[in-house]
């Protein structure tokens, strides 16, 4: 039943970004090309819930990303904003979307008896031994970005313009987006037209998910 949730979950999560990435698509992403990346998008959130890391401490998380996404042909920068991570793919004009994941876990012990979970332990700023746990989606979310990743590059001839993929760190401690826009998140790398994130949770039976449009005024400082 866990394994069955899941994949409704994941899948449903590849639609989403597929949908949210729309700007720059011409065709929709077919069940077939979500069939054909589900084993190896599933094969790496297995790994990221297996070895979560804490905020600002996500190196190997931010490795594994930057590895698969050059594999893939992106344009791939490291170490933004300390340990975040952004990847450009260009396709010709057009406009220019930003589809975010964050990349830390939680100092939480996992007691779901699941055969992947976590048993990582790690100091914290402070010192203390803490348990740590992805419990909060991110291990999804960064499965399904890459996810989509693939799809985008696999079938540059459906759409045009620039996708910008963006691996955030610290997004638990709600520091982590700052110091990667003092970092240049928006000057040293295209600015975009459109901007989304996905969030998991419990409101919804699996396989379904839930769109929310926000417009936004930020001036970055």
């Amino acid at each position: 039943m866990q394994t069955t949730r899941t994949r409704l979950t994941l899948a449903a999560v590849f639609f989403l970004a597929a949908l949210v990435t729309s700007a720059l698509a011409q065709n929709s992403t077919s069940s077939a090309e979500v069939d054909s990346i589900y084993p190896d998008a599933h094969a790496l959130y297995l790994d990221l819930h297996r070895n979560p890391e804490l905020s600002f401490h996500e190196t190997q998380t931010a490795a594994k990303l930057a590895d698969r996404l050059r594999k893939l042909g992106y344009d791939v920068t490291e170490h933004v904003g300390g340990t975040g991570i952004v990847a450009i793919l260009k396709n010709g004009p057009g406009p220019t979307v930003m589809l975010r994941t964050e990349l830390d876990a939680l100092p939480v012990e996992e007691k779901t008896g699941l055969p992947f979970a976590s048993k990582v332990h790690a100091k914290d700023d402070s010192g203390v031994d803490v348990s740590v746990m992805h419990a909060c989606g991110h291990d999804l979310h960064m499965a399904s970005l890459i996810g989509t990743a693939a799809i985008m590059a696999n079938s540059k001839n459906t759409w045009h313009g620039t996708l910008m993929l963006v691996g955030q760190p610290a997004e638990e401690m709600i520091a982590g987006a700052m110091k990667m826009v003092e970092d240049g998140l928006f000057t040293r790398f295209p600015k975009p037209d459109v901007a989304t994130a996905l969030h998991v949770g419990n409101r919804l039976p699996a396989g379904e998910v839930g769109i929310g449009l926000r417009r936004l005024r930020h001036k970055c400082r």
